[in-house]
């Protein structure tokens, strides 16, 4: 139960850390064009939409979010953060025709050209995946066990300064193109 709440402050952590101080705007940008270079890695804004459904006007938002999660991910694999035993959990717990995220997939897949079986399997289980590289690392270096369900706004003030540090740790190794 504890990962299911942590799974919902990280998104909304994550999500609106940059969502009061900038304004939204249209970005004129491709599906193919590089959006940002992390770690050497181009991503594409084909790649973000792969995984997420974002709008034009939330694309600048969405790229730098995209960017503290993949950093997010990278440091959980470089500290040794191994999901792949609790990922058949998730899967069973996430099930392609009971997630109530039936509607994302066909859009998804239509936007992608593929079935919405084959978007839940690739993308879809990759997003479940990557949540729970962060879920693992958020966990591991705040120790969540000390925040009860009352410590929402603390343990969101103290992620976002995680990440805000991960951020500065990477910053030589980061660039967004937009």
């Amino acid at each position: 139960m504890k990962y299911f709440i942590l799974l919902l402050i990280m998104s909304v952590s994550v999500a609106c850390s940059n969502a009061t101080t900038e304004k939204e705007t249209v970005v004129s940008v491709d599906d193919g064009d590089v959006v940002a270079i992390v770690k050497g890695e181009e991503v594409t804004l084909k790649d973000i939409r792969s995984l997420y459904n974002v709008p034009d006007e939330k694309i600048a938002m969405m790229v730098k979010n995209f960017v503290k999660e993949e950093i997010m991910v990278l440091e959980a694999k470089k500290l040794g953060i191994d999901v792949s035993g609790e990922m058949e959990g998730i899967e069973l717990a996430f099930p392609f025709d009971d997630t109530e995220n039936e509607n994302f997939f066909e859009n998804q897949a239509e936007y992608l050209n593929m079935t919405s079986r084959d978007y839940y399997d690739v993308y879809f289980k990759e997003r479940l995946e990557r949540n729970a590289y962060v879920n693992n690392l958020v966990n591991e270096v705040l120790d969540l066990s000390q925040y009860g369900v009352d410590d929402t706004e603390l343990l969101d003030e103290k992620i976002n300064e995680y990440i805000d540090g991960l951020l500065n740790e990477y910053k030589e190794e980061i660039e967004i193109l937009l």
